[in-house]
């Protein structure tokens, strides 16, 4: 049986939804890298778009006190 999710702080939760939804944007973006042939501008512009998510998913953690090393 699994354990009832405690309810976060609001900024947390908001660190956690933003989180999820660049990475989803983030794997949006380079799924279809994998199967489908794209200009490399194109390809570009995704792996772009994919980075920004990572990014911007390490910023909420970190502002939540995630802590991480330096990349």
């Amino acid at each position: 049986m699994a354990t009832t999710p405690r309810a976060w702080p609001n900024n947390a939760r908001e660190a956690r939804d933003r989180s999820a939804e660049l990475a989803a944007d983030g794997l949006r973006a380079l799924t279809p890298l994998l199967s489908d042939q794209f200009t490399r501008d194109e390809e570009i512009r995704r792996i772009g778009r994919a980075v920004n998510a990572l990014q911007n998913i390490l910023r909420f953690l970190e502002r939540e006190g995630a802590q991480t090393r330096p990349v």
